[in-house]
């Protein structure tokens, strides 16, 4: 029975040493059309559960919330569709990322809530490959929007010379990708090999807490110009959104006493058999 004990003891050691993680974490999507004219998402209606703590003025489509290191996908085939009004998509209207012809109005706005700390990975690709014009271009902040007056109406920029946040709170920038384009991330990636023109960028080591995703187009043709911000392309997408654990080295003193447990176990069965 002593032997058995040790032997749990040891075990228990050596699986916090590995420190094994689950992939837990789910999806909550605004299910108000009218987010494409810029409407606000307070109040909206959520199908698993309302973003926690968010107070803003910007509208978002969807919160991913990451209980621990995994893979979430934001799509509009995802989407549990009970309670949706009718023609709900997950889209982006136009090219209006693209920082010479933005437009914060086509922006799609996402809101990611980690609970742990880590490496996230975004990739965003067109919906449907081969027969989509979809050029994805998207932004990371850190933060979640805390003004009441804030509006995605005017325009913007990618990157943090001019972030047009439209009167946003607590939005700091962290990096963008996009077709052409990569700052303030490692590990980018642009593929078309499908004809689904994927983005993907790694931003490492970020800290457990609130973080936003602006998605849009990245082209330069169509629907250009302050006066044609309403008009919908319908570019539907497909947003992962990975979150790995970032290296840890581990302390030289659990690799000591975790030899040590073996030892005395070597030393328990040696006494045992004899």
């Amino acid at each position: 029975m002593q032997q058995f004990k040790k032997l749990a003891i040891a075990g228990a050691v050596s699986a916090l040493m590995m420190g094994t993680t689950a992939a837990q974490a789910h999806i909550s999507y605004n299910t108000n059309t009218s987010l494409a004219n810029g409407s606000a998402s307070n109040p909206a209606t959520w199908t698993a559960g309302v973003p926690d703590g968010y107070v803003g003025n910007l509208p978002s489509a969807w919160v991913a919330n990451i209980h621990h290191h995994g893979t979430q996908t934001v799509s509009t085939a995802g989407a549990n569709p009970v309670g949706f009004e009718t023609g709900y998509v997950i889209e982006t209207l136009n090219n209006k990322w693209n920082p010479i012809h933005s437009w914060g109005n086509a922006l799609d706005m996402g809101l990611i809530d980690m609970d742990v700390a880590g490496d996230l990975t975004v990739s965003v690709k067109a919906d449907v490959a081969l027969s989509s014009t979809f050029m994805p271009g998207f932004t990371l902040w850190q933060g979640w929007d805390t003004s009441a007056t804030s509006s995605r109406h005017g325009s913007w920029n990618a990157d943090a010379s001019n972030p047009g946040n439209r009167g946003a709170d607590n939005l700091s920038y962290l990096g963008h990708a996009a077709t052409n384009s990569q700052d303030g991330g490692a590990g980018y990636s642009y593929n078309n090999s499908n004809g689904d023109h994927m983005v993907e960028i790694t931003f490492e080591n970020l800290a457990a807490g609130k973080y936003s995703l602006w998605i849009g187009g990245n082209g330069t043709t169509g629907a250009e110009g302050k006066d044609k911000g309403k008009i919908s392309i319908g570019q539907q997408y497909i947003a992962s959104i990975t979150s790995t654990a970032s290296p840890v080295p581990v302390p030289a003193a659990a690799w000591l006493l975790g030899s040590g447990l073996l030892g005395l176990l070597g030393m328990r069965r040696k006494q045992v058999s004899a």
